[in-house]
């Protein structure tokens, strides 16, 4: 099997409902959703897929595609080198895709599984007050979910307290919580001032006290020292990693000991045909591999198999916050993403079945959305 075009597109596809992320500043308004979409060609007919936040296209275009036109497209450890070279992770998904369809099965046969489920938790994505998070856990306790993802965005500390708090005292220890100060971002991108360590080291603790299982990105991501010393210093496990680029920083993050969970993504860290290498190493340094939500419901089928695979990855995150981010709109993206993925009654995500990542894609939608770069 030869790789005989490599073709990238963006898509840009309105939300159903505009919304402002717990990150993002007041008055910005997220209307839509813009997103690289990369297909491969084979001279046997399989097709190969991977979709992600906006990269270079460009760039896939002009050097890439020059570089993999030709090749084995399972030849992985030499497809990276260019890969890396460029940014363009969202090429080795869709490497991993073409994989796993060459022989028929999902990736998760191919790497060697450990489970066919994976625990999943509710990730929410505005803010909102404590008495709304509260309904909504009990909302996805009643769906099935067992577990919720917090977004904490207020000034003060005991604002960002209370409203775990009240999601805590509303499903009791029916779920697990966790949450996401999401302080990584410069502050460029960020309106708030950046917690200073006191403030994140106090609010670990408090946070500790409602038994919430993790604290995301509580510090700037380049603050090592910061980030270190305040995984050591707590109690409950500190998360982060998916803005950090490549294998040697994420590497990096676990010699130092920056993180408790190691939260990289696929389309945008590092090739998902490395993660298992970045999972042992992981686990080798005693901790976990959790990775960030992947963009779409296909980055969420191949996180999926990824994480049946290794043992220090129990959890999957699952966007979820109506009516912004439906199944329909953040996994579907306007039918691109062929079928929504949803727990069983044990509130675990099955791993899709299907050769390759597992789910198919709807080119006609692709071409309904698509807009010029």
């Amino acid at each position: 099997m030869k790789i005989t075009d490599l073709v990238v597109r963006r898509v840009d596809v309105p939300h159903s409902r505009p919304y402002r992320g717990a990150w993002q500043p007041p008055g910005f308004v997220d209307r839509s959703r813009t997103v690289t979409i990369v297909k491969i060609e084979t001279d046997v007919g399989l097709v190969g897929w991977g979709i992600g936040d906006v990269i270079d296209e460009v760039m896939v275009r002009e050097v890439v595609a020059p570089e993999l036109i030709g090749k084995d497209p399972g030849a992985l450890d030499q497809h990276i080198v260019v890969l890396r070279r460029t940014g363009a992770f969202l090429v080795d998904m869709a490497l991993c895709d073409l994989v796993g369809k060459a022989v028929g099965q999902p990736l998760h046969r191919l790497w060697g599984y450990s489970a066919t489920r994976v625990r999943a938790y509710a990730s929410t994505i505005v803010a909102a007050t404590a008495e709304q998070r509260a309904e909504d856990a009990l909302r996805y306790l009643e769906q099935g979910f067992t577990a919720i993802k917090l977004r904490i965005a207020f000034s003060t500390m005991d604002e960002d307290v209370g409203l775990v708090t009240a999601v805590r005292d509303a499903v009791g220890d029916r779920m697990e919580i966790m949450v996401d100060a999401n302080y990584s971002h410069s502050l460029e991108f960020d309106h708030r001032p950046s917690w200073s360590y006191s403030r994140a080291l106090a609010t670990a603790r408090e946070l500790e006290q409602l038994d919430v299982v993790w604290l995301e990105e509580p510090l700037a991501r380049d603050d090592l020292e910061g980030l270190t010393r305040l995984t050591a210093e707590t109690g409950i496990a500190i998360a982060g990693g998916e803005g950090d680029i490549g294998f040697e920083k994420l590497n990096r993050l676990l010699e130092v000991g920056a993180y408790d969970i190691l939260q990289a993504d696929c389309s945008i860290c590092e090739g998902l045909s490395q993660f298992i290498r970045l999972a042992a190493a992981a686990e080798f340094c005693g901790r976990q591999f959790i990775p960030h939500h992947g963009c779409t419901g296909l980055g969420l089928a191949a996180h999926m198999q990824l994480s049946a695979c290794v043992g220090n990855s129990p959890y999957v995150e699952f966007i979820l916050d109506p009516p912004y981010r439906t199944v329909e709109v953040y996994q579907q993206l306007g039918g691109i993403v062929a079928e929504p993925q949803w727990i069983d009654s044990d509130g675990y995500l099955p791993v899709p079945t299907g050769p390759g990542l597992g789910v198919d894609v709807d080119e006609a939608a692709i071409a309904q959305y698509e807009v010029s770069f």
